[in-house]
C-alpha cells in the first residue's frame, strides 16, 4: 500500500534503483518490493492495484513539487505517473527527473495504446539514463 509520506525507520540505502526487462507490450503491473515510490498526480486507488509486492514506501506529490531538494528528500527507486498529467505530460516529468540526476525507473500509466513502442522509444531517447516503461491501467478501455 502507498502513504501519503514515507515511513519512518527506512533505511536509504536499503534498495538501489530497480530494472526488469522490458516487453513488447506495456506491463500490467510492476515489481515495488524493496523500493520507495513516488506516486506523481495518482491517488493511492490508482497505484495501490499495480504493485506486486508493495513497497516499502511511497510518497504522493504533485507535479510541482518534484524539485531536486525534494527528490533529494524522499529519494525514489521507481517514479510513477500517468502519461499525460493534468498540467504535465511523462517528457516533462523525465525533463525534471534527468536535471536532477535521477537513475531509477520512471513509469507511466496509461491506457492501452496502438503503438505503446513507440511512445516508449521517444521516452527512452529523451531520457537517457532513466529505465522507462508503459503500466496499463485496469478496467479502462483502450483508447
Amino acid at each position: 500500500m502507498c502513504w501519503g509520506q514515507a515511513v519512518q525507520g527506512d533505511d536509504p540505502d536499503a534498495a538501489g534503483p530497480k530494472s526488469g526487462p522490458s516487453l513488447d507490450a506495456p506491463q500490467a503491473a510492476f515489481d515495488a518490493s524493496g523500493s520507495r515510490v513516488l506516486a506523481v498526480d495518482l491517488a493511492a486507488g490508482q497505484i495501490d492495484p499495480l504493485m506486486r509486492p508493495p513497497p516499502v514506501a511511497c510518497v504522493f506529490a504533485r507535479f510541482q513539487q518534484v524539485t531536486a531538494a525534494f527528490l533529494a528528500k524522499v529519494a525514489p527507486d521507481i517514479v510513477v505517473a500517468p502519461l499525460f498529467g493534468p498540467d504535465f505530460d511523462v517528457l516533462d516529468l523525465a525533463d525534471r527527473l534527468t536535471a536532477t540526476g535521477f537513475g531509477g525507473r520512471l513509469l507511466a500509466l496509461t491506457a492501452p495504446l496502438p503503438r505503446p513502442e513507440a511512445v516508449r522509444a521517444e521516452v527512452r531517447t529523451h531520457a537517457a539514463g532513466i529505465v522507462f516503461d508503459l503500466v496499463l491501467l485496469p478496467g479502462r478501455p483502450d483508447g
